[in-house]
């Protein structure tokens, strides 16, 4: 089964050249995985009627086109694989003409709303989604499990924490560590559209934290680690190409 949805690219969701950013394309993957969701009854609105909420750990995206101000993109996103603790996601974002113009996957861990525990996934909870574990944008690609942190430092800066970036479950909002990017990167690299970003979760960010970041660059790709800190707990890493 998959779920889509059609946004509208506003103002708010552009950058240099009036091009869709990276942040508004996530929050874009991010709503149309709600309302999947919603259809399996385990989205976002149905809180208190579902035990489960997932959170994302791991994105991928490519993109081919950008999408331009004022433009209407469909996104669409259906189940893959999954195994004992993870769920595996892929999306295409398509244009007004019927074209794939960017292609994302994803990875997504179920919690329990009442322990905050993860849940192992039965086919129970995987089931209203109708996984088509067949169907993959990327069939070879595995997510950077590792990477290295000893990279000579472009750059780096601290940043607390402000209730803009806070979401409905009181941390930062996923698409905002994005934000915390464009922050760290030297002037004039933030007006780059990378359009190849793979971003991987490791510890959730609250209200007030101080974060470091930290940008290096090696063989051609540019990595942004999050930090606590006190540099002793790595909050989230970004590499972009």
């Amino acid at each position: 089964m998959q779920a889509q949805k059609e946004f509208f690219v506003g103002i708010q969701d552009v950058g240099l050249n009036y091009e869709m950013t990276n942040k508004a394309l996530l929050e874009a993957l991010t709503n149309v995985t709600n309302i999947h969701g919603i259809i399996a009854g385990q989205g976002i609105s149905r809180q208190g009627k579902s035990f489960v909420t997932w959170v994302v750990m791991n994105w991928k995206l490519e993109i081919y086109k950008r999408p331009k101000v004022c433009e209407t993109i469909l996104a669409r996103t259906w189940g893959q694989e999954h195994s004992k603790l993870r769920a595996y996601r892929d999306y295409d974002i398509l244009n007004e003409k019927g074209e794939i113009i960017a292609k994302a996957t994803s990875i997504w861990i179920a919690i329990d709303t009442k322990t905050g525990k993860l849940i192992r996934l039965t086919d129970d909870i995987v089931a209203p989604f109708e996984p088509e574990p067949q169907h993959k944008n990327f069939p070879e690609f595995k997510f950077t499990e590792t990477v290295d942190i000893n990279f000579p430092i472009v750059s780096e800066c601290r940043f607390k924490i402000n209730k803009s970036m806070i979401d409905c479950n009181n941390h930062v909002h996923n698409p905002s560590y994005m934000d915390l990017v464009n922050e760290v990167l030297p002037e004039g690299m933030d007006d780059i559209s990378f359009n190849n970003i793979e971003v991987s979760y490791k510890k959730e960010i609250k209200l007030h934290q101080e974060v470091l970041l930290q940008y290096v660059t090696c063989d051609g790709k540019n990595y942004v680690f999050i930090w606590d800190e006190n540099k002793s707990m790595l909050h989230a890493s970004v590499i972009m190409y």
